[in-house]
């Protein structure tokens, strides 16, 4: 006999159905939503033990992000800075209201790790402290670095040879590991021979000065031998200074924008000079111009002032701090300094495939450095601002709360900065300004986040106006974290004066994540073609050559022209004042004809005095004295200041200002820029009566010239 299912059966069965379907279409629509997936264990987890960690657009956003956390009386800390947030105390309810607030661009779990990597490198954990008090070893478990980004290092060169160093070398087309502007060649190799031994400068000590930064930046990780690098980073060697660690400002900004032109996101710079310098000062600004990221020595003499080109503000400057946290005694300090890495007894790779230790603010700019890289190599979208903002916000606080003179925002903390940079992103990295109706243009935009997470798919979206980003290119797949991508195929409106709307998404393990709507502002295509000159002048003078850059041009053509008007001038007076002094003769063949009237006289000047040398007067500055400490001249005299015999290293400056207990005051009248060698000299001309005071840096000497009236 067949059995039929009881009316109580059947209900059972229809409920398990109508369950079934709702199980899927929910399944669906969360699949279709890309919105964030909460696990089973997420279900029933200790909300106390971690965060929420919310991605927002908008300061609109943040305000609404508070508001409900508000609401719900739970806590939300928002960092405006980062555009993230971090909420405590949450479950599914609070997690699908976070992610309906309009401009919340991703929601993750905060993740954490039970294990901190720790490499295998013989001297890490005996001398490595400095790696452990930056928290490397657990930045580590997000990221080694990638070859992709490249830190310059600006310094005596790098033994390219070295074990630990080799393989994170960077080589261009030909085989050079970057280039020697102190020799004028491309063979960096490192052969800094002279320095300090203790507080004496004695020659054949075998520094190796760039080696040691070298290493510190990115030494090879995990291969069994010396010591681990901050990042896995392609190193590019750039020389600027010689076998004595000295060098001139012209040559770190050779090597500055050398760095640049050749690919480098990063470059760093153990040197510094008590002033800036027009060369200096040009360097940065190209660099700054070009997003690289400038990192540099706050100097070693204890002072309130920071070095240049630390000082910069374009310039990440760094001091050196103790193993007790403390601020290192030789670190320099003040309004500029910005953050603190270990800088006292650190170990690192030196010539030959040996090691050794260094002390100084050249030991700690390095660990800034390499931290940047990391973030880098999580998401290379990130600009040089939000880098600098990161590692300011996320520093290990040191002294008084926030930042002070003394420690800046603290000592670097790569864990932390790289934590706060991790989470996944789509950000769009290039697009023009402007553009004309109709033009087609390729946009290219990043999808980041730390640990090779899966890229499900990516596209990018555009429209004409923000809320109606109709268009999209097609989907990507394939690929994993960190990855670029650019669509070739977005067009601009047909109307003058409108604007293209752009956002790239992505969808990464499952999560989706949007970008900041980027605005590109469609301009008319004028048929003027006075006003298109104009135009091609503008983006000429402003984009192609920078302002800057081209005021110095029109200044060295004004001053061509005056020196060509000049010598003009001095040639037709020679030839007026021989023909005068000479005989006048005509040709035989063209007589004379004095009937014809009166010879109207032809006049020349009288010669011109040859003109005269501008007078010298001399300053000595030998056995640790100068020599007159104050002279007398009148105007138009030219003083010339002679550095008889040794000065400590790179040299002396001859500053105008005064020196005292609290530091330089230089007063920017005149400078002799970044030294003065041994046997070398400097001089300059005053042609306005009054006193000049004056300063010899490194051996803190106060000078003064009198300028009489003639």
């Amino acid at each position: 006999m067949a059995l039929s299912p009881s009316p109580e059966q059947s209900g059972c069965w229809a409920l398990k159905r109508v369950s079934l379907v709702a199980l899927i279409i929910a399944v669906f629509f969360v699949l279709q939503s890309g919105s964030v997936l909460v696990s089973a264990a997420d279900q029933f987890h200790d909300s106390s033990k971690d965060r929420l960690i919310i991605a927002f657009s908008s300061a609109s956003t943040a305000d609404a992000i508070g508001e409900l956390a508000a609401s719900y009386g739970a806590t939300a800390e928002i960092s405006a800075k980062a555009g993230l947030a971090y909420w405590k105390d949450w479950d599914n309810g609070i997690l699908n209201a976070i992610k309906a607030i309009h401009g919340v661009t991703g929601v993750e779990r905060e993740r954490h790790s039970a294990i901190s990597f720790t490499p295998d490198d013989s001297y890490y954990s005996l001398y490595q402290w400095g790696a452990k008090r930056i928290n490397a070893n657990t930045a580590w478990d997000f990221t080694l670095g990638t070859h992709n980004v490249t830190v310059a290092v600006l310094d005596t060169g790098i033994d390219y040879t070295h074990d630990d160093l080799s393989q994170n070398m960077w080589k261009d087309s030909s085989g050079h590991y970057g280039y020697d502007f102190w020799n004028d060649d491309a063979d960096p190799m490192d052969d800094n021979i002279n320095g300090y031994e203790g507080s004496v400068w004695t020659p054949n000590v075998n520094i190796y000065h760039g080696t040691h930064v070298a290493g510190v930046v990115g030494a090879d990780i995990n291969n069994a031998i010396g010591i681990a690098g901050t990042a896995q980073c392609k190193l590019m060697a750039i020389k600027v200074m010689n076998e004595s660690g000295e060098g001139t400002d012209a040559t770190v900004a050779q090597g500055m924008i050398w760095a640049v032109d050749h690919g480098a996101q990063i470059i760093t710079m153990s040197l510094g000079v008590d002033s800036q310098t027009l060369a200096l000062t040009n360097a940065v600004n190209y660099a700054s111009a070009h997003g690289v990221v400038l990192v540099a020595a706050a100097g070693n003499e204890g002072l309130s002032s920071v070095s240049y080109p630390a000082a910069y503000p374009a310039v990440i400057a760094v001091g050196a701090s103790d193993k007790l946290d403390h601020r290192a005694s030789f670190s320099n300090y003040g309004s500029n300094l910005e953050v603190m890495a270990p800088g006292v007894q650190i170990w690192s790779t030196d010539h030959g495939d040996t090691y050794q230790e260094l002390s100084g603010t050249s030991t700690a700019t390095p660990f800034v450095a390499g931290v940047a890289a990391l973030m880098l190599s999580i998401n290379p979208a990130l600009t040089t601002a939000q880098i600098r903002t990161v590692l300011n916000d996320t520093a290990i606080d040191l002294g008084n709360t926030g930042w002070d003179m003394t420690t800046g925002w603290g000592i670097v903390d790569a864990h932390a900065a790289v934590q706060a940079v991790s989470g996944p992103a789509a950000t769009i990295i290039d697009y023009p300004a402007t553009t004309t109706p109709n033009a087609t243009l390729t946009v290219k935009w990043v999808v980041s986040g730390s640990g090779a997470l899966q890229i499900n798919h990516t596209y990018l979206r555009w429209g004409y106006s923000a809320s109606q980003l109709t268009h999209t290119s097609g989907m990507t797949y394939g690929y994993s974290t960190p990855h670029t991508f650019n669509a070739s195929n977005v067009v601009a409106p047909n109307v003058e004066n409108s604007t293209l709307f752009l956002q790239a998404v992505a969808v990464i393990n499952g999560v989706q994540y949007i970008s900041t709507v980027v605005e590109i502002k469609v301009q008319s295509s004028s048929s003027d073609p006075f006003q298109n000159l104009v135009q091609s002048i503008k983006n000429f003078v402003y984009n192609d050559v920078g302002l800057l850059n081209f005021i110095l041009i029109i200044f060295a053509i004004v001053v061509l022209a005056v020196i060509f008007v000049a010598v003009r001038r001095g040639r037709r007076t020679a030839a007026a004042r021989s023909i005068q002094s000479g005989s006048l003769s005509l040709p035989p063949s063209q007589p004379l004809h004095p009937a014809e009237g009166p010879t109207i006289p032809q006049y020349y000047p009288p010669p011109m005095s040859p003109p005269l040398e501008a007078p010298a007067a001399y300053v000595d500055i030998s056995n640790g004295a100068i020599s007159p400490a104050a002279i007398e001249i009148y105007e138009g005299t030219r003083v010339i200041w002679r550095n008889r015999d040794w000065a400590p290293p790179p040299g002396i400056s001859i500053v105008g200002g005064t020196i005292d207990a609290t530091g330089p005051h230089p007063d920017g009248i005149f400078s002799s820029g970044m030294m003065v060698s041994p046997g070398e000299y400097w001089s300059c001309i005053f042609n306005v009566a009054g006193a000049y005071s004056y300063y010899v840096s490194n051996m803190n000497m106060n000078g003064r010239v009198i300028v009489r009236r003639r």
